[in-house]
């Protein structure tokens, strides 16, 4: 399924617990980009809340000009920076644009036009240092990809939904938004089942992995593999009915369970150095960008980062990490502390939100549950209202306790940016604008 995917893993650390700083896209890319947790980036508000007021040309969050972020640390070192994204919910306008010569948001999903508009960047850059920052919705609804749905469609049912996701494809290609969405039209199929949408974002992950082969192919026809730092990780994961059989279409951004957060990582060092070492102890979004900077030799100037060098991992002398989630794209939130053991949430309710901002944790949340990852990877089970309730109290308490005092400790302020209507349109054919 990732050929290429897979290769690079054999070069490269993996990180098996690695844990994304919220479960959508925003809040969590702008933390892997700044090392810092949303709260402390400033941007946590939900599109779906904002909806409206995008609908009609409104203003959004937008990361404040002071806060570093990693291409602006690079380029500030002399490295020549260039952005290939899918936009919409990596807007430059909301701060992803800081720091970089180049910003182009014509990914949204990929093609031999828009993947040779990145070669060419990557050919100009001669022999000098480079930061290439690639993002994408191939792994993302509007599902397009069909290889895999003859495992689980009959012959002329597949033909049917081909039919139907291929103008819709064109249209995606072409920079225009869509208006009927894939979910409807599999559903008019009669074929909106959790299999199919599985086969569908299974397929998106085969393309992005083909996509990914061509950009290590371009590396080694350059002479630059061998010699290039590259990271392939990704902002959230996704439900496919893990909790209900009506949540396997486009479903993240609404809890804090694993299947949302726990997210690949790679880190492929230069010369291949540590190829095929696996961590299996938790590390978290905001340890990258202390990483790259370690690794390039520059650890230490940007003091503000709250992630840590992910470098002790591989050498044997890693600190315990204790990863954090936040920022929920509905207008409820939720706030999470995970070790390598246990994961402790708290719920607070929209109208909390509303009326206290997404930092604010109550005295008595919405619901407080604690998981044993361990024994219950699928969290299913949850402690607090379980028979070892009374054993585990005191943990619940110590884990709230440093929840309260983090989330207390994040003084960021987001500055407000107006999104043009071209990006209201791409939101709402992600399924983010309603």
């Amino acid at each position: 399924m990732s050929p290429n995917i897979d290769a690079l893993a054999r070069d490269g650390v993996v990180f098996e617990n690695h844990i994304a700083a919220a479960p959508w896209t925003t809040p969590s890319h702008l933390s892997l980009l700044t090392s810092l947790y949303p709260s402390a980036h400033g941007v946590t508000g939900s599109f779906r809340d904002e909806s409206k007021r995008l609908a009609g040309g409104g203003d959004f969050e937008k990361l404040s000009e002071s806060t570093v972020t990693l291409a602006e640390a690079l380029s500030a070192r002399g490295f020549a920076t260039g952005a290939f994204t899918g936009g919409v919910t990596l807007d430059p306008k909301i701060g992803f644009g800081q720091g970089f010569s180049l910003y182009d948001t014509s990914m949204y999903k990929l093609s031999n036009e828009n993947m040779g508009a990145l070669a060419a960047w990557v050919r100009a850059r001669g022999s000098g240092h480079f930061f290439l920052f690639w993002h994408n919705f191939e792994v993302h609804a509007p599902y397009l990809e069909t290889h895999f749905l003859p495992e689980v469609l009959p012959p002329a049912k597949v033909r049917k939904v081909r039919e139907v996701l291929s103008p819709l494809e064109e249209r995606i290609l072409k920079g225009r938004a869509i208006g009927k969405g894939t979910a409807d039209a599999l559903d008019a199929l009669g074929v909106f089942t959790q299999p199919v949408c599985e086969a569908l974002y299974v397929g998106g992950i085969r393309s992005a992995d083909r996509w990914v082969g061509r950009l290590l192919d371009l590396l080694r026809e350059r002479g630059l593999y061998d010699r290039t730092l590259i990271v392939l990780t990704s902002d959230h994961g996704e439900e496919m009915g893990e909790r209900g059989a009506d949540r396997i279409y486009d479903q993240h951004g609404h809890t804090l369970y694993e299947e949302l957060l726990r997210v690949p990582l790679i880190v492929k060092l230069p010369g291949q150095e540590r190829a095929g070492t696996r961590i299996s102890e938790v590390t978290r979004a905001v340890d990258v960008m202390p990483t790259i900077l370690d690794l390039l030799g520059f650890a230490g100037d940007v003091p503000a980062m709250q992630g840590t060098s992910l470098r002790p991992a591989w050498e044997g002398a890693d600190p315990v990490r204790i990863a954090y989630a936040e920022s929920l794209g509905i207008p409820a939130e939720a706030k999470a502390l995970r070790t390598d053991r246990y994961k402790y949430v708290v719920s607070i309710g929209a109208a909390d939100v509303a009326a206290h901002g997404r930092r604010f944790i109550p005295p008595e949340p919405a619901a407080r549950e604690l998981f044993d990852l361990r024994e219950d990877p699928g969290e299913r089970v949850n402690l607090l209202e379980s028979p070892r309730r009374g054993q585990l109290s005191a943990l619940a308490e110590m884990l709230d306790e440093r929840l309260r005092r983090h989330v207390a400790s994040q003084k960021g302020q987001a500055e407000k940016v107006q999104l043009d209507q071209d990006t209201v349109d791409k939101l709402r054919a992600l399924g983010y604008v309603q």
